[in-house]
């Protein structure tokens, strides 16, 4: 995961603690990459029709790896550098009847002291949007963000495959949700989605361009006023297009059946759970298709008026770039204390385990798709004089991980957050607290005659944040 991740939730509570244990929410450092709707606890600013928030963060981060590189590379340096971030955002709020929309917009400046990182670009710009209608019958909810990055790396790749890249891209995810009344307390929905991934160069991005069609539809039931239960079915594609003709461009098609539980307190969720089995059929590639259980799980408890813990944790399978895995399973979980310290001071503390497993066992073998010239150790001369590869069986541009043949690829990263915040008055947040992530893996990769981990590092960070404006 990228240091310019952000997740942003927020509860309302109970008690002279809640205000600033909900304003604790929003300082959280993320474990994982599960993008959401900036949420406030202030009341804005009332202009006609419309709610504003405006705010600015400004945020220095002293990182001790700004590469995620492996200190067993050959001939390379970890570089540590201090990072500065302003992140001003606009928040409206429209209220429409039953209903409601709500627009985000949020520029990130970030510039790195070190010269030892040339940043190809130092503004990033996130947007997000929230409608949603309720009727008699029929209830509508759409969403859609739109990013446009370059570190910010969460947004494309959520299982944390790829960490560190500096080529620009646009991610977009709209959602619809339709949700008809079946009775006093059941209901049917549907829920088309649709996202896509462009980097501007391609064949510099450590990632691949992807294109990714979903329709899931619902049957929920009410168990209570603020319990939901549902069981789901969901279908969907995706197109990856590899320009690098190896193993071809890839695409999966995906079904997903199960079961979930929403808890609301006060308009905001408090419990999310879903269970499932998911099949993926990949066209095309070397690897096997997946088929097994899925888990995303997030809930939160309220233990007195000054203590709050939440729990997340998920089993997913995701597409994969690594030589010849189409996927790999992403398993992790996440502990979140907050602990209200007097009347305006909290402490924070998160501890999080990710382990991701893939499917095959590496083979860097020339394919049937593999390109004619991606394995060339030398030529020689036809008999018209004109040179002719001769190849060794192995692609060219993964012969460095030779020593790993044969091996299946297991990746493990634990992660720690703590820290302390103080909200001196409404309308301005401080925060000062330490991150760092530890990861290691079972591939080995041979450069210069050493034989190294590219895959085996960690990160340290101290951040000092700022927050002010209507939070």
């Amino acid at each position: 995961m990228s240091a310019g991740a952000e997740t942003v939730t927020s509860i309302r509570l109970p008690g002279r603690y809640g205000a600033l244990l909900a304003a604790a929410l929003c300082l959280q450092i993320p474990m994982t990459a599960r993008a959401e709707m900036p949420r406030t606890a202030s009341e804005g600013i009332s202009a006609g029709h419309f709610v504003l928030y405006p705010s600015v963060t400004f945020e220095y981060t002293d990182d001790d790896n700004i590469f995620y590189r492996s200190e067993e590379t050959p001939a390379s340096s970890v570089i540590g550098s201090g990072i500065f971030v302003m992140r001003p955002r606009l928040m409206v709020d429209l209220p429409i009847g039953t209903g409601k929309v709500r627009w985000a917009y949020s520029p990130v400046y970030r510039k790195y002291q070190s010269d030892s990182f040339r940043q190809s670009n130092r503004l990033s710009h996130f947007f997000d949007l929230e409608a949603s209608r309720s009727g008699p019958v029929l209830s509508v909810r759409a969403t859609d963000r739109l990013v446009r990055g370059t570190l910010e790396l969460q947004e494309v790749d959520q299982g944390g495959e790829v960490v560190f890249g500096v080529t620009p891209f646009t991610t977009h995810s709209p959602e619809l949700e339709f949700t008809v009344k079946a009775g006093a307390r059941s209901g049917l929905s549907l829920l088309p989605r649709y996202s896509t991934v462009r980097f501007d160069e391609q064949g510099q991005a450590a990632f691949f361009n992807y294109r990714r069609k979903e329709i899931e539809g619902r049957f929920n039931h009410a168990i209570s006023e603020p319990t939901q239960l549902y069981a789901y079915y969901a279908i969907d594609r995706t197109d990856q297009e590899r320009e690098q003709i190896i193993f071809g461009d890839v695409s999966l098609e995906a079904k997903t059946f199960g079961v979930g539980l929403r808890r609301t307190v006060n308009k905001e969720v408090v419990t999310s759970v879903s269970a499932g089995y998911k099949s993926i059929h990949f066209r095309r590639g070397s690897g096997s298709d997946f088929a097994g259980p899925v888990l995303d799980a997030n809930t939160t408890w309220q233990v007195g008026d000054a203590t709050q813990i939440s729990l997340t944790a998920g089993r997913q399978a995701y597409q994969s770039f690594f030589v010849n895995n189409n996927y790999y399973i992403d398993t992790e979980a996440n502990l979140r204390l907050l602990q209200q310290i007097g009347q305006k001071t909290f402490l924070e503390v998160q501890v999080g385990q990710q382990n991701n497993a893939y499917a095959d066992f590496l083979d860097i073998s020339v394919t049937p798709d593999t390109a004619p010239g991606l394995d060339c150790n030398s030529t020689t001369p036809d008999p018209m004089g004109n040179p002719v590869c001769v190849g060794d069986g192995r692609i060219d541009s993964y012969e460095a991980f030779a020593p790993s043949v044969g091996r299946r690829r297991r990746d493990q990263v634990g992660r720690v957050v703590f820290g302390i915040g103080w909200q001196p008055v409404r309308s301005l947040r401080l925060f000062i607290g330490y991150n760092g992530e530890r990861r290691r893996s079972n591939i080995e990769q041979l450069s210069s005659g050493q034989v190294f981990d590219p895959f085996d590092y960690s990160v340290n960070r101290i951040v000092f944040r700022i927050e002010a404006g209507w939070l």
